[in-house]
């Protein structure tokens, strides 16, 4: 581990230094005397200024303290772990018992209990750490989105759509069942796990939080306009693309909607209910992917080619094109897989700059 760069872990609003459980590679021992092993009262530190225990809602009892906690089944597992390993470590580490509701019992959560506060703080913060270890490897389910489908746009991509089919027939990979359903367009601010009726209420009252405390501040009652114009990959080499992209510009030197994102993105992050591995959001619009081979039915003999495509000569003549201006006036937390009668992604909370 780099002892300037330590291992972090941003969970519910704080961050967290992960300290090593053994010493780095060539450390030499001094001649002090040896103390006997003992296992690490903690594992995480935090790093932030603020009391880590002031807003937590810890009972105290005749026997300790009693900390309830609203976690989604489906992270029961990660906190159990193989046998029961990782529930009796942190139970044993911070002499506290941590009660799972079993299969089938409707109770409403995990409960902690210990005879030292401290404790009982040091176990949250463990079984919130593996959460969070575990949200990240869960698909998402929701995702934080501008809808970019008006019928202005989605006339001009379909217009595109049939102007890069005609003009650069014959390019491999290239098909029509690689580009983006219109009524779909949008900008992914970020993506979002939330896997109980309790987490998408924690997720639509921070919405509520973002417009007063974010967006209402950086636009100060202007409106913010875009222009969807050009192209652009990630991949280094043209010829062999997954995803391309419409760039999706701001109008003048401010670049407000990036700040909003950026903003949005990290304030979810912060939540712990975002699944984030980047630190600035890209601002652009999914115009073909790949991946959208599996929506449609194909033949074996066409199946051979669903990987990649060659993206040069669109980029050669379409890196120019201009889709739109556009105001953005809202934003929504979109249900994935999950379609209203527009065609767009159903919102379980939504926000009217």
């Amino acid at each position: 581990m780099d002892v300037l760069k330590p291992p972090i872990i941003r969970v519910g609003g704080r961050c967290y230094r992960r300290n090593p459980s053994a010493p780095p590679p060539g450390w030499k021992h001094s001649h002090e005397e040896q103390k006997p092993y003992q296992e690490d009262e903690e594992i995480f530190t935090c790093i932030d200024n603020e009391e880590e225990e002031c807003d937590l809602n810890i009972q105290e009892t005749d026997r300790g303290f009693t900390l309830s906690m609203d976690v989604p089944s489906a992270f029961y597992g990660a906190i159990i772990g193989k046998g029961g390993e990782k529930k009796k470590r942190i139970e044993h580490e911070t002499r506290c018992v941590i009660n799972i509701p079993k299969h089938g019992d409707h109770s409403s959560g995990i409960v902690i209990r210990g005879e030292q506060r401290k404790g009982v703080i040091s176990a949250k913060t463990r079984v919130d750490v593996l959460v969070d270890s575990s949200r990240q490897k869960k698909p998402f389910t929701h995702f934080v989105s501008i809808p970019l489908n008006t019928e202005r746009l989605q006339s001009s991509f379909l217009e595109f759509k049939s102007d890069v089919l005609r003009e650069c027939d014959g390019t491999f990979g290239l098909h029509e069942a690689i580009f983006q359903n219109p009524s779909k367009l949008h900008l992914t601010i970020t993506t979002l796990v939330l896997l109980s009726e309790g987490e998408m209420a924690r997720a639509r009252d921070l919405v509520k939080q973002c417009q007063a405390e974010i967006i209402a501040p950086i636009l100060q009652g202007e409106p913010c306009e875009v222009d969807i114009r050009g192209l652009e990959i990630m991949e280094d080499d043209p010829s062999q693309v997954w995803v391309l992209f419409g760039k999706v510009q701001p109008l003048g030197e401010s670049n407000k909607l990036q700040l909003i994102a950026d903003s949005l993105m990290e304030r979810f992050r912060s939540s712990g209910l975002a699944r984030v591995d980047y630190d600035r959001v890209k601002i652009h619009v999914t115009l073909m992917n790949c991946n959208f081979w599996k929506d449609c039915e194909i033949s074996e003999a066409t199946r051979e080619f669903k990987k990649k495509f060659d993206a040069r000569p669109i980029l050669e003549k379409f890196g120019d094109y201009m889709f739109g201006r556009h105001t953005i006036d809202s934003f929504h937390i979109s249900q994935r897989g999950s379609y209203g009668a527009d065609g767009f992604y159903l919102p379980i909370g939504e926000i009217k700059f």
